[in-house]
């Protein structure tokens, strides 16, 4: 059918904005102008685009926040004393008596009223050995030796912990320790305490301190060094003079209960 030629002008010029619009348009999807969101692109691909995003650093305060989540900054302690009793055995002598050795055997028994600190109830009882020493000096010299025979010792005594740490035990075990300080008061009984002269127990005091391991939950390993000061007058013709006693000991103790809770605080 033959359209007048006005027709097929008109036609023209409706068609012609349509085709160019459909020429500038392109197919969604082929637009590669424009970054693709994450979830459009492959999961390889999403994941090396987000190694390559800048780190933005975090404001003053919120990294703290964020490591504190995972990591504590002050690890809890691997033995626990609070609120323990601890019943113990030691075995001292003495290093600081070049005349009469002094070697013997005792107990303790403490409360752990915290963890750094304890009360304990120390006793201990002493067998002189006569070193060569009296004997040469007594036939040289035919002096008479002022020195006080030591028995026995009865103590109340403060016990302080400071220092709390760890170490590896031939490399496949950690041991557990601390280092302790002590002192207190209570009685010494010596030669002149008993009869002929009985004067009964002398006062004294003590001070020292030590090393403990802990290679289980309930058992503790110490050594340490205290020294022991009383008045005494060996014999009636010198006066009295503060006598003084330095043993090194090594103890072993046990705790109860035998094992520990750890209460974060």
């Amino acid at each position: 059918m033959d359209l007048p030629r006005h027709t097929y002008t008109f036609l023209a010029l409706l068609l012609a904005p349509l085709a160019a619009l459909g020429q500038a348009q392109e197919p969604p999807g082929l637009d590669l102008s424009q970054p693709q969101p994450e979830s459009a692109r492959p999961a390889d691909e999403a994941a090396r685009a987000r190694k390559s995003e800048p780190v933005v650093p975090l404001a003053a305060g919120e990294s703290d926040v964020a490591l504190g989540d995972r990591v504590k900054a002050v690890q809890r302690k691997g033995f626990m004393k609070a609120h323990r009793l601890e019943l113990g055995l030691a075995f001292p002598a003495t290093v600081n008596d070049a005349f009469y050795e002094k070697v013997g055997f005792g107990g303790k028994l403490a409360y752990n009223f915290e963890d750094s600190f304890a009360l304990a109830l120390r006793g201990a009882y002493y067998t002189q050995l006569r070193s060569n020493h009296v004997r040469e000096a007594k036939a040289a010299f035919s002096s008479q030796l002022l020195q006080s025979e030591l028995n026995g010792q009865l103590m109340l005594d403060g016990i302080w912990s400071p220092v709390y740490g760890k170490v590896a035990w031939l490399g496949s075990s950690i041991v557990h320790f601390d280092v302790y300080l002590l002192a207190g008061f209570g009685g010494v009984w010596s030669a002149t305490s008993s009869a002929p002269r009985k004067e009964g127990p002398h006062i004294a005091t003590d001070f020292g301190g030590g090393i403990r391991f802990y290679p289980k939950s309930w058992l503790a390993i110490d050594g340490g060094l205290i020294a022991t000061l009383y008045p005494d007058q060996p014999v009636t013709q010198a006066p009295s003079t503060v006598q003084k006693v330095v043993a090194a000991q090594l103890g072993v103790s046990i705790f109860w209960p035998f094992t520990f809770e750890y209460v974060y605080p």
